[in-house]
């Protein structure tokens, strides 16, 4: 990996608590939650059970976590400690995604209501129509064949 790309690429946390700009937009101004800053502070008091941090250090970065009013607030905090797998900040719920089978079935569904609706209102002029052909029959003005017609 090229130092380059080691430099731009974010080490442990994500860019949200590196101050790295990685994008168009920015969601540094963002304001977190509490949530948001009990994670940050659960993650340094995991940093300072493994002896990375010391007890004044550690008092700082807390009280910092517990007072940022945005997200830029929390920038700076893991700049100098390493990755310890999980990110500091739960995810954001993903947008749930529909699901192919069910779209099938609603699309079938409707289909098959359509169909139900046409068929009502269809249904009257086929009972008509079936009796028009069948009087058509009866007075023999169609079904002969075209010999017996000619004689």
């Amino acid at each position: 990996m090229s130092a380059q790309s080691s430099q731009s690429r974010a080490r442990g946390f994500t860019p949200l608590f590196r101050g790295v700009y990685s994008g168009v937009h920015s969601d540094q101004h963002l304001r977190v939650s509490d949530a948001e800053r009990q994670a940050v502070a659960d993650r340094l008091a995991e940093h300072f059970g493994d002896g990375r941090l010391d007890q004044a250090e550690f008092d700082e970065r807390v009280g910092r976590a517990m007072s940022a009013k945005t997200r830029a607030d929390l920038s700076g905090l893991f700049d100098d400690l390493p990755e310890t797998g999980a990110s500091a900040v739960p995810a954001r719920p993903r947008r749930r995604h529909r699901h192919p089978a069910l779209v099938i079935v609603l699309a079938v569904l409707f289909v098959v209501a359509a169909v139900h609706a046409a068929a009502w209102a269809i249904m009257p002029w086929t009972w008509v129509a079936f009796l028009g052909v069948a009087l058509l029959f009866a007075t023999g003005a169609i079904g002969r064949s075209r010999a017996s017609h000619d004689r």
